[in-house]
């Protein structure tokens, strides 16, 4: 037996979706639901050698080797929610003119915390967030107070599912969450499942021992107008057809969506947005599935390109501020502790924050 697709409530499933969507406990994680497999190295061409159904659960033997499960009326639900782009227009995907999109990391340079006190020097380094998508500054006093005053200079702090300003620490596993993890994150923007995602992040170095550690930074914008120069298909694909993602943990059960690459009503992009850990289960209508999927992982493949990421180095003290609709974040792996704090902002403030400024 060697099938490319898999009958479901009378309707086929390519198996390479099937293959990317395994619901077994090496395939993501049983209670957040966060994946682990590495979707982005599955085969285009996997083919299912065998299968059979087990009470409510689907087994599969794939041609790489692999085994998932699945759940039939979990699939059967997927199927009668079988989703087209939103129809396509003539509008090329566009881009600020007044930023600064690297390709190439920045220097990672850092303010001296003092700005925050000096109305002349905000306002250059309020300009590096604009320009940039990032501001890191240095010399911060260790605990909260640093980040309350940043925060109340973006506007002020959001609370959220980790509550308002809210301790990282290596291995405490406050929540069910890959990044209280010391492997290293893929890059990605935070709240995927939520209708509308932070703004700004601020993390907060608070102590570090041990190796690596460190925050990666890579301008989404600057992948955006690449992928598109590289696939416009694909990239104009990504700005109609929503991707869903979840949060679960006991008592809360998010979901939201939206377009990899959301744009305005002029075509003009303003957000990325892209987490394939929390990513949730959505099958493309016939004839879109590997186009959605070579174009998601396309973008991806852009993006997590090593020379692109802006390696910035921690050490207590330091405060880091991201534009999470512009910049993916993640981390190398690390040994020993690890610890800060962080907190997010709303990005109508950021954007108010500029305006107050004279910078928009």
């Amino acid at each position: 037996m060697a099938e490319d697709s898999l009958t479901i409530a009378g309707e086929a499933i390519p198996a390479r979706w099937l293959r990317d969507h395994g619901e077994d406990e090496a395939s993501r994680h049983p209670d957040s639901l966060q994946r682990r497999t590495d979707t982005f190295a599955i085969d285009s061409s996997v083919q299912i050698t065998a299968c059979h159904v087990d009470g409510d659960r689907l087994h599969i033997d794939w041609s790489d080797g692999a085994t998932t499960e699945h759940s039939v009326d979990g699939l059967t639900r997927v199927v009668r929610d079988r989703r087209a782009p939103a129809p396509a227009t003539d509008r090329p995907l566009r881009f600020p003119d007044d930023i600064t999109l690297w390709s190439r990391p920045p220097e990672p340079s850092a303010f001296d915390v003092g700005v925050l006190d000096d109305d002349a020097l905000w306002r250059e380094a309020l300009d590096h967030l604009r320009r940039f998508g990032w501001v890191a500054f240095e010399g911060a006093e260790l605990g909260d107070e640093p980040t309350r005053r940043l925060a109340a200079r973006l506007g002020y702090v959001r609370n959220s599912i980790f509550g308002d300003i809210w301790p990282m620490n290596s291995g405490a596993f406050e929540h069910q969450d890959s990044a209280y993890e010391s492997f290293a994150l893929d890059v990605h923007t935070d709240g995927t499942y939520s209708h509308d995602a932070p703004g700004t992040i601020i993390f907060a170095q608070q102590a570090r021992t041990g190796d690596g550690g460190a925050s990666v930074l890579v301008d989404g914008f600057a992948a955006a107008r690449d992928f598109q120069a590289l696939n416009p298909d694909g990239a104009d694909l990504l700005t109609r057809y929503s991707v869903r993602a979840h949060f679960i943990e006991p008592g809360l059960h998010l979901v939201a969506e939206r377009p990899p690459l959301r744009v305005d009503p002029e075509g003009q992009l303003v957000q990325v947005s892209f987490n394939n850990y929390d990513r949730s289960p959505v099958l493309p209508i016939d004839g879109f599935v590997d186009a959605v999927i070579d174009a998601y992982n396309g973008f991806r493949a852009i993006f997590s390109d090593p020379a692109r990421a802006l390696v910035h180095p921690w050490e207590p003290g330091r405060l880091l501020v991201l534009d999470n609709w512009r910049c993916f974040h993640g981390r190398t792996s690390f040994t020993g502790e690890r610890r800060f704090l962080g907190c997010y902002t709303n990005h109508e403030d950021l954007e108010g924050a500029y305006r107050v400024a004279g910078l928009a």
